[in-house]
């Protein structure tokens, strides 16, 4: 009996030698999808609360998420930059704190080229599907906001709607040409939900949207392209909505 007992062992343990292992490893645009950060509220109530406030209240209850993925070999750089998001039912709060080898601000008009400026980015998809909108930023808080959907043409925000926005950087408003030298930086925004003008997003709270953060300087004399989720593409682009990670707003 015990021979056949060997027997029915060796072969239980041949056939378990020949079952492929599962796999582990997930595609990029599986991993972003895997990737969730939970958007907390702040100073519930208010309405328009001092931008100065906002700062102080996030540095003290909202953690930074750092941005720190350099997606492309040929562009390794990666400043020292995080991102803080937060919102209430009236306006959503974003934060950045950046730290570059060299600063430039030159492009003063809305919906300018302020990707070619020190420049940061936030991307939403209020559906989570391929329509999206992005904000873009430069150190002076010169905005582009826009919205593309699939198939159509992008469309952007009116200058009224981009002037609802409040903003403030530690850099002031004034254009400047690059300057070389570490040097650190801070705007805080507080963007009205209803500038995101193809959708109601009013109530915000118990949502889930996607979305990916990015620091950029295409024109600078160390160009970088960095994000908070990883993009797989052959060349930067950060319109790549495959590759948002999770936002789930409390």
């Amino acid at each position: 009996m015990w021979k056949c007992l060997v027997l029915c062992a060796m072969l239980l343990t041949g056939w378990l030698n020949q079952v492929p292992e599962k796999s582990t490893q997930n595609n990029s645009s599986e991993n972003s999808k895997n990737t969730t950060m939970k958007v907390q509220q702040i100073l519930e109530g208010f309405s328009n609360p001092p931008l100065e406030l906002v700062t102080e209240t996030l540095d003290l209850e909202v953690e930074p998420l750092r941005i720190e993925v350099a997606n492309w070999d040929e562009f390794p750089y990666k400043p020292d930059v995080s991102v803080q998001i937060a919102s209430n039912e009236n306006e959503l709060f974003l934060q950045y704190k950046v730290k570059e080898q060299s600063v430039k601000a030159e492009i003063t008009e809305s919906n300018g080229r302020v990707w070619t400026d020190s420049c940061v980015e936030f991307f939403l998809s209020p559906e989570g599907n391929d329509e999206y909108y992005n904000l873009e930023m430069n150190c002076i808080g010169t905005i582009l906001l826009g919205f593309r959907k699939k198939g159509e043409p992008s469309a952007h925000a009116t200058d009224e709607q981009i002037a609802t926005i409040r903003r403030i950087s530690s850099l002031g408003n004034k254009p400047f040409q690059e300057k070389k030298g570490t040097t650190e930086w801070q705007i805080t925004v507080a963007i009205p939900w209803e500038v995101f003008f193809g959708h109601d997003l009013k109530p915000v709270s118990g949502r889930k949207m996607r979305g990916n953060f990015y620091k950029c300087g295409d024109e600078l004399s160390v160009p970088h392209f960095v994000s908070w989720t990883k993009i797989k593409t052959e060349k930067p682009s950060f319109h790549q909505p495959d590759f948002f990670g999770g936002l789930e707003f409390e």
